[in-house]
């Protein structure tokens, strides 16, 4: 890996502050770099001050040593001559080949393909991993089309939407909308989770894929409801399909143990009809190669999640590691972290609770860098109490200040105000910070 530390000069608040370069991505060495690359999340800087930012477009060599691949983003807005371009592939290839050892020098390094814009790249990538130009126009149409869904202007729009493109409401634009649905609420106090809920209740009730996803939740609040291994069994076995019955074993997983199937064998040999005799006995075997898989896909991912806060602990720059692999820090990750805070408090060990805490602000910093800007904007306007906090962060934040800003104040005070468990104080900040919007806009 080769990285260096840039100077940014902020464009809107004229702040200098520094950040971390990737100047070669190699995704053996870091596994998840692919991932960062495929997301955007490569060579990005947010204002420390006020949050603006995004990419920073610097050249990087991407080097995949599995299958011998090494290209490089050298986009044209960098300014740089033939020449220059030349002279630094040369450099970014003779530091690949000076880590690797002698018998992986090959040729394919000394002629790396070359990009001059990110989406060309990325359109690489996917196809290497079998992704097509069609498949990636599709997911693109899907993006637009939730994008259309969120802003229609009325039920009868949105039902239009839907009716209209049908073909196009399948398993992946469900997994598209929990993606964002998980986005939002991750960024807390967004008024457009709202919308988008209202989205999917509308394609639950009128697609073909969203009744099957109700009928599984259905069968999911049954057994969150009562969970219980009778209940789980009762579920499984009147469930419609096999994932149905494999989201109810993900969601049942520790009521799946001796007892479970003791009570499936009796039911099994209770059964008088040799049809129904054989459905059960497939289903128990079904339950123990669902459990059997999902014990070692979990197994194989606290591993791995285990490995990587040891890695941060021991990093000489835990931050840049941690920028790295953003896509491996998950809710199983700092579920991991939170249990070895506790567990190093509880035995005292007060150096350990200090290195865990550092990783936790840090982790905690980058995931705020990964918001939207009028995200990051609205959260913290609604962190500060002074009213002249709110005054000097939203003149610093100004070309933020937009009439689809001020809209998103509004449908969070709405959202707000109708929320019976939120504090009364930040009800009333919100309403100051819509007033001092609206007035900034004027």
């Amino acid at each position: 890996m080769l990285q260096t530390i840039a100077r940014i000069t902020c464009p809107n608040c004229q702040n200098q502050f520094q950040v971390p370069v990737e100047q070669v991505i190699d995704v053996r060495a870091d596994p998840g770099a692919k991932g960062r690359v495929l997301n955007g999340l490569v060579n990005m800087a947010f204002c420390p001050q006020c949050g603006m930012g995004g990419a920073l477009g610097l050249p990087f060599l991407y080097h995949d040593p599995n299958k011998e691949v090494a290209f490089v983003y050298m986009p044209m807005e960098a300014g740089r001559t033939d020449i220059e371009r030349q002279q630094a592939i040369g450099k970014l290839t003779t530091e690949v080949m000076n880590g690797l050892p002698p018998e992986e020098r090959k040729g394919y390094l000394l002629q790396p393909q070359v990009f001059f814009s990110m989406e060309n790249l990325l359109n690489k990538l996917l196809e290497l991993e079998g992704i097509t130009p069609e498949m990636i126009e599709a997911q693109k149409a899907k993006v637009g089309l939730l994008q259309q869904m969120a802003v229609a202007e009325s039920d009868e729009a949105l039902e239009a939407l839907i009716k209209e493109n049908e073909e196009a409401l399948d398993d992946e634009f469900f997994r598209l909308l929990a993606v964002n649905l998980q986005i939002i609420q991750s960024a807390g106090r967004d008024a457009g989770l709202e919308r988008l809920m209202a989205v999917r209740e509308k394609l639950l009730e009128l697609t073909e894929v969203g009744k099957k996803v109700k009928v599984q939740e259905e069968l999911v609040k049954v057994l969150q409801d009562d969970p219980s291994r009778e209940t789980l069994l009762d579920l499984l076995v009147k469930a419609p399909d096999e994932e149905a019955r494999e989201v109810l074993l993900l969601v049942g997983r520790r009521l799946v143990d001796y007892l479970f199937f003791q009570k499936l064998t009796a039911r099994i040999d209770a059964a008088s009809a040799a049809a129904e005799k054989k459905r059960l006995t497939a289903l128990r075997q079904e339950v123990l190669d669902v459990r059997d898989r999902l014990d070692e896909a979990e197994r194989t991912m606290l591993e791995q999640r285990a490995a990587l806060l040891r890695d941060l602990l021991l990093s000489s720059d835990p931050e840049n590691l941690a920028r790295r692999r953003m896509a491996e820090i998950d809710q199983p990750f700092l579920a991991l972290l939170v249990s070895e805070m506790q567990e190093a408090q509880e035995e005292g060990n007060e150096e350990a609770v200090k290195s865990l805490q550092a990783i936790w602000e840090i982790l905690m910093r980058l995931s705020e860098e990964s918001l939207p800007p009028v995200v990051r904007l609205l959260n913290r306007l609604m962190g500060v109490e002074d009213e002249g906090d709110i005054d000097k962060l939203l003149e610093v934040n100004r070309a933020l200040v937009t009439p689809e800003f001020v809209e998103l104040l509004e449908r969070a005070q709405a959202g707000m105000q109708e929320d019976e468990e939120a504090p009364p104080e930040s009800a009333e900040r919100l309403a100051l910070v819509v007033a001092k919007a609206k007035l900034l806009l004027g």
